[in-house]
């Protein structure tokens, strides 16, 4: 797989970002999140936070070019996966994801994919050329998720309450056809999707 300059450019700008934003997941705690879950061998990676902590305005646009916001996701938990097209990890996980999301719809849990590739025209093709258009996913071609949690790699997920906080993030690959991943993600639906966590402290 080729490596482009403008990815080389975009992974260095990723990496020059955590600097400037690693206090930025630490500026304002919210409500305490209670004891952590015990994960699944699977889940190791993930991290609980104590605290939950407001998330940013993100930058979003639909792959039909228009603004977005994750308003319309108020109440769920969400799980936004942040990608590249230029991630061999990230490329793997793709289909795994699609058919998660498809067994979740009608759930209180989504699984959202957040692409920070720079371009929506080479972003929409690469989604053809892999057969990826049933993957429901945003482009942040800005990477304003740097400003909720530093990207040291992709794929990351970070864990959004049913508020729009962060309540944890999972760095790394995830084989989400996991048999214990299903039964794991009703545990964080119980626990973070909803608007009652508004009122923890």
């Amino acid at each position: 797989m080729k490596i482009s300059i403008k990815s080389l450019i975009v992974c260095l700008g990723i990496s020059l970002c955590t600097v400037a934003h690693s206090q930025a997941i630490f500026s304002e705690k919210l409500y305490s999140t209670g004891d952590a879950l015990q994960k699944p061998m699977v889940m190791t990676p993930l991290v609980e936070f104590k605290h939950a902590r407001k998330m940013p305005d993100l930058q979003l646009e639909t792959l039909d070019g228009k603004k977005t916001s994750l308003d319309q996701y108020k109440g769920k938990l969400l799980i936004l996966n942040i990608w590249a097209s230029w991630c061999a990890p990230c490329i793997r996980e793709i289909p795994e994801l699609t058919k998660l999301q498809k067994v979740l719809k009608d759930s209180k849990t989504v699984i959202l994919g957040v692409s920070v590739d720079g371009n929506l025209k080479q972003l929409k093709s690469f989604m053809k050329k892999y057969k990826a258009e049933d993957f429901h996913t945003l482009l942040d071609k800005n990477i304003s998720v740097q400003a909720a949690m530093p990207l040291e790699v992709v794929p990351t997920n970070l864990i959004i309450d049913g508020n729009g906080n962060m309540v944890g993030y999972l760095p790394g690959y995830l084989p989400w056809d996991d048999e214990d991943i299903l039964p794991f993600l009703k545990k964080l639906e119980n626990k973070y999707s909803g608007t009652s966590t508004q009122d923890k402290k």
